[in-house]
């Protein structure tokens, strides 16, 4: 209390200036029409900002946590579905187990104007990501995890020329391998098709499930070009990705539960 005394007496005069100077806008604003309009307008306006700054920021946290659960329930419903179980079907037992289950990730880096392109997302070790599991966006493929940290993870996008992924054209029991040629980010190449099967253009992309790192089905793009080149036993197909990989934001990890079993028999037949 004793300095706060001082405090008062050493700068009295540097308080009575600021009362002065305060009573006096009062009165200017109190009787005079024209000022008193000015600082409402004044006030209404920095008030507005003020609001406008805070709405703004509770609504980037309420889209935050409204995406985090859309992400959320999105992997609880790629879970459920059938391809992404495993039949285990033995004599009478007719359940299926989960083969494959799925984890949101925020795209923290991405890249599609280079010949290998690779993306950042911010699930790693921590997570429970591990290399060579597939990723996932809403609308398709994205690409493979190639390098992980504790708390951020690489992905090789499919926009990638090492990139290949078996796929088939849906209820027609052909299949081949997607690949890039590093020119079009919306656009890949479908190779191995035999130039006998049956192909139209609007014919459906999924993948075949000939890999332990995605499950069947799962949409890729749109068969948009065919042609029938002399000489080559296949067809020369162009297929628009039903994922536009300039605009990933979002994506999701998706780990095969049973990969391991998988490899290590395909290893022992590949040793004999």
């Amino acid at each position: 209390m004793q300095n706060l005394i001082q405090l008062l007496i050493k700068y009295n005069a540097v308080f009575i200036f600021l009362f002065l100077e305060i009573l006096c806008f009062f009165l200017i604003i109190k009787f005079n029409e024209e000022q008193a309009g000015i600082f409402s307008s004044t006030t209404t306006a920095f008030s507005g900002m003020f609001y406008n700054m805070n709405d703004d920021v509770a609504k980037h946290f309420s889209l935050h946590k409204s995406n985090q659960r859309l992400m959320e329930n999105n992997a609880e419903l790629f879970q459920r579905l059938e391809e992404s179980k495993f039949n285990n079907i033995l004599e009478s037992d007719t359940a299926y187990i989960q083969q494959f289950t799925y984890m949101g990730a925020k795209v923290v880096n991405n890249s599609t104007n280079r010949p290998n392109n690779y993306i950042t997302i911010n699930r790693g070790k921590k997570h429970g990501v591990k290399k060579h599991t597939g990723v996932i966006g809403g609308n398709g493929l994205v690409g493979i995890v190639r390098g992980v940290s504790e708390h951020y993870s690489i992905v090789m996008s499919l926009l990638h020329q090492q990139s290949k992924t078996s796929v088939s054209i849906k209820n027609k029991n052909f299949f081949g391998s997607l690949v890039w040629k590093g020119t079009d980010t919306k656009r890949m190449d479908l190779e191995a098709i035999p130039r006998d099967a049956e192909v139209a253009i609007g014919d459906t992309i999924v993948t075949s499930g000939y890999s332990s790192i995605y499950p069947s089905q799962f949409m890729v793009g749109i068969i948009e070009n065919v042609e029938t080149v002399d000489g080559s036993s296949f067809h020369k197909i162009k297929v628009k990705l039903s994922q536009n990989l300039n605009k990933l934001s979002h994506c999701y990890v998706v780990t095969n539960l049973l990969k391991d079993e998988q490899l290590e028999l395909e290893a022992e037949l590949s040793d004999e």
